[in-house]
């Protein structure tokens, strides 16, 4: 090979020279540099996703003092007394029968029947529902729902039928002007939250 670079002129053989150290030196960047670089560039990335998630735990953190203070509301709300009491839907609506029937009795009605109705979902509050029927004069009709809409736990009187008792039962005196009446009332139950 030596025989052979030396028939070479000398500019060629310089040319070969350097493209000889331009490989070398490429393979050497090959070998150190390109590892350097590609470890710099997951570093970096890296780098960037730990910032993400370092904003969104400042993010958490900043509304920890929110979240105290909406825990604090709903045990708040909770103990005064708006929403129904129960461990599940069921206890609740039974406790609503128990609260309709004491208000009824307190204004000398007796409901005769009551029912619990399907839970409802509105504005992310949980409504537990009874259709309450019962025969009543007008005054006790008033007193009742009086009773009902300023009472605690908040209970709301959603729908109300009323209609005089059958045209056979006028006949009698006491009969007279007693109404037919079935109302849908529900109550709040607090989340699980606030509980």
């Amino acid at each position: 090979m030596t025989a052979m670079m030396e028939q070479l002129s000398l500019p060629v053989r310089r040319l070969l020279a350097v493209a000889l150290l331009v490989a070398a030196l490429g393979l050497l960047a090959l070998m150190t540099v390109v590892p350097v670089s590609a470890r710099i560039a997951g570093l970096r990335e890296q780098i960037d996703t730990e910032r993400i998630l370092l904003g969104r735990f400042a993010a958490v953190a900043a509304r920890q003092s929110q979240t105290a203070e909406y825990d604090r509301i709903g045990r708040a709300a909770v103990e005064s007394g708006a929403y129904l009491r129960g461990e599940s839907d069921a206890l609740s609506a039974a406790a609503l029968q128990t609260l309709l029937s004491e208000l009824a009795a307190a204004n000398g009605v007796r409901p005769s029947s009551t029912r619990a109705l399907a839970a409802r979902e509105r504005h992310e509050v949980r409504l537990i529902g009874v259709r309450v029927q019962f025969n009543a004069r007008v005054g006790q009709v008033q007193a009742l729902l009086h009773r009902i809409e300023s009472h605690r736990p908040l209970l709301f009187v959603e729908a109300m039928q009323i209609a005089p008792i059958s045209p056979f039962s006028q006949r009698d005196a006491e009969q007279v002007g007693v109404l037919d009446v079935r109302l849908e009332i529900f109550g709040a139950v607090a989340s699980k939250l606030g509980q």
